[in-house]
C-alpha cells in the first residue's frame, strides 16, 4: 500500500524509510496504463494517519535498489508540503 499524490501527471509516493515523497514513475505508469493496483482517493487527514501508521515502509533487503535510488533523490518532497498542497493550501 502506498500513500501517493498525483501532481501535473507526476506520481509521488511516500516512502517511510526516507520520510519523504518521491517521484514514482512505476506507480504513475500503473495508474495511467497498467492498472494492476487499485486506487482510492483519500484526504490529507487520512494520508497523515496512514503515514503515522507506517504505510510505505519497505523491507531494506527486498527493496534495496529502489531504496538506494530514493535515498539519493535530489528532490524529495516533505510530507507537510505535499499534504498542504493536497488540502488546497497552495492558493
Amino acid at each position: 500500500m502506498w500513500v501517493a499524490a498525483l501532481a501535473h501527471e507526476t506520481m509521488y509516493s511516500y516512502v517511510a524509510n526516507t520520510g519523504k515523497f518521491h517521484d514514482n514513475n512505476a506507480l504513475r505508469n500503473d495508474y495511467y496504463i497498467d492498472r494492476w493496483f487499485t486506487y482510492e482517493e483519500i484526504g490529507p487527514a487520512e494520508a497523515r494517519r496512514l503515514i503515522d501508521d507506517g504505510v510505505g515502509t519497505l523491507d531494506e533487503d527486498d527493496h534495496s535498489d529502489a531504496l538506494a535510488g530514493w535515498c539519493a533523490d535530489p528532490k524529495p518532497l516533505d510530507p507537510a508540503d505535499v499534504l498542504s498542497i493536497a488540502a488546497g493550501y497552495n492558493r
